[in-house]
């Protein structure tokens, strides 16, 4: 074997080990988050959203949903398999801070935030979250569990679904259509 091939056969070793030890490095920095509610969908019967002076109330019967503070409109159904698929599964990818008072900073006190809680049939409280919108990362939203000093960053922008306003969640009923006439 002439040097040059010795040499060569040696580079090409120490790039494959650089290229693993890379490989082992970068994976270290994979961000590993969790979903903010983890049990089954079927166990949720009532959503409660909250912002400021402004609630809306989403309650299951049986199949479908209602808002009880219009019973005069019909539940979009594209709305609330958005809470589900989307909501329900943000995940808290990345501790932001642990300080109570920097949670203004991020949105997430009492009085900022936009506030989903969640209830079984027994009215038993699944999970109940603060979200915040502020700065300017509108890929992210922030979040802190109630009762809880610690504020994560979430992997979607989920902050939108938390509205109050019953236009966004339900719709008048379409009017049925009048009989049409038979002529003889």
């Amino acid at each position: 074997m002439t040097n040059t091939i010795k040499y060569s056969l040696g580079a090409l070793g120490l790039l494959i080990i650089l290229f693993l030890t890379n490989q082992r490095s970068q994976n270290s920095y994979n961000i590993e988050g969790e979903p903010i509610y983890t049990g089954s969908d079927d166990n949720v019967h009532r959503i409660l959203f909250t912002e400021e002076d402004k609630n809306l109330e989403l309650v299951r019967s049986d199949t479908t949903w209602e808002i009880t503070q219009a019973d005069s409109f019909e539940v979009k159904e594209n709305q609330v398999e958005k809470i589900f698929d989307r909501l329900l599964k943000v995940e808290q990818e990345m501790l932001i801070s642990s300080k109570s008072e920097k949670w203004s900073k991020f949105g997430v006190d009492d009085s900022l935030g936009r506030h989903l809680k969640v209830f079984d049939e027994n009215d038993n409280e699944l999970l109940h979250f603060i979200f915040g919108n502020s700065g300017q990362d509108f890929q992210h939203n922030y979040v802190r569990k109630n009762k809880s000093n610690d504020v994560y960053r979430t992997n979607d922008n989920v902050y939108f679904l938390l509205n109050t306003n019953t236009t966004y969640w339900g719709k008048k009923p379409t009017p049925p259509e009048p009989p049409k006439e038979v002529e003889n």
